[in-house]
């Protein structure tokens, strides 16, 4: 069972330039035609993921414009994605009925990006849409991590903000996505291990690199995710296969590629030995 926390999704003319250059550079053989043809979408996307072995992806909206809802287009009709949505407040009338109106239309998650849109995680205007996936149980992933695109402003990911909105909402599941990558891993980890409504998800970091930044991650198995960030990644079964080789417990490994998502995310995932029996269960092959 593989769940992928962090996917990227979407037709190219949706993409940052610098984006799409950065997968071009990763894209192998079985990816390549995905990357360089429409994008990561459709039943290219689809087939892609079933190649990998990804049974379910968050899928991630990929640009800066202020509403960015396509993600829901990808998920529609599939058991396989978890739309995210994604919004500039100060540049949206309304932002909180959109977001009510997307988790209508089947929105599983919000995505917070601060370094692209230069917004601060703890910014008020974003306190309304916070308080909707409180109240929905829905959960907000943060970007708080380094990114390499132009523009890109570091000092809006720092995690200090993420834990004023983890007091301040207390039951709202806030995900920190790339967990702290280049400046705040060992703040991101110690946040996780204080909040309870905070989970880390380990997007953009090779398997080795996690080994060293977080020695002590057996601490907090029960709310650490796998996440690729692809196409900007290597194939998704080579870092999970990396992953599993790692000096972690058996529980950890699996809580990391699967069991934590499903409690997350509310997934309907059976019991494991009848997950191995019914190999066509909605969730797995749909």
């Amino acid at each position: 069972m593989l769940i992928d926390c962090h996917v990227h999704v979407g037709p190219r003319r949706r993409w940052l330039p610098a984006g799409l250059e950065l997968a071009a550079t990763l894209a192998d053989d079985a990816t390549r035609h995905v990357v360089e043809g429409d994008g990561p979408t459709g039943e290219g996307l689809l087939a892609y993921l079933e190649n990998e072995g990804v049974d379910v992806a968050v899928a991630i909206p990929s640009g800066q414009e202020p509403v960015q809802e396509y993600a829901l287009d990808e998920g529609e009709g599939t058991g396989r994605l978890l739309p995210f949505v994604q919004y500039d407040p100060r540049s949206v009338p309304e932002p909180g009925r959109r977001f009510a109106d997307a988790i209508a239309r089947g929105a599983r998650g919000l995505k917070v990006h601060p370094c692209s849109h230069q917004l601060p995680a703890n910014d008020r205007s974003l306190y309304p849409l916070f308080a909707i996936a409180e109240e929905r149980g829905l959960p907000v992933t943060i970007h708080v991590g380094s990114s390499v695109f132009p523009g890109a402003k570091m000092r809006y990911c720092d995690p200090l903000l993420v834990d004023e909105v983890a007091a301040d909402f207390p039951e709202l599941r806030i995900l920190c996505a790339h967990a702290g990558r280049g400046f705040w891993t060992r703040q991101v980890f110690e946040l996780t291990r204080m909040r309870p409504n905070v989970w880390m998800e380990l997007s953009g970091m090779p398997a080795t690199r996690i080994v060293q930044e977080f020695p002590e991650l057996e601490r907090v198995k029960d709310r650490v995710l796998f996440g690729s960030d692809w196409p900007s990644s290597p194939p998704i079964s080579r870092l999970a296969a990396q992953f599993r080789q790692m000096p972690f417990s058996e529980e950890l490994i699996e809580n990391a590629l699967w069991r934590n998502a499903v409690r997350l995310f509310d997934l309907p995932i059976p019991s494991v030995s009848a997950m191995v029996a019914d190999t066509h269960h909605p969730i797995l092959r749909s």
